[in-house]
């Protein structure tokens, strides 16, 4: 299968009852940027990588999202990285 730029900034979508068209594949933002103290016991241990990178920003991620062609971003108050 081939892909041109155009196909990336033109998602599959499913038709919703009242006619609108709604990306079928979306970005979730659940721990990205940010991990809620309550969401996982991975943060309460130490970290055990020796990766020397910086965290990126919930921002980064999104425009990184946004600019491959992704149209529907899941997110929520809970996840905190709003």
């Amino acid at each position: 299968m081939s892909t041109t730029s155009s196909d990336s900034l033109n998602p599959p979508s499913i038709q919703l009852s009242d006619g609108t068209s709604h990306p079928a594949i979306g970005f979730g933002t659940y721990k990205v940027g940010f991990i809620p103290a309550s969401a996982s016991s991975a943060v309460a241990t130490p970290e055990t990588s020796t990766s020397s990178e910086t965290p990126r920003t919930a921002e980064e991620c999104i425009t990184d999202a946004l600019s491959v062609g992704y149209r529907f971003l899941e997110c929520a108050e809970f996840y905190g990285n709003e």
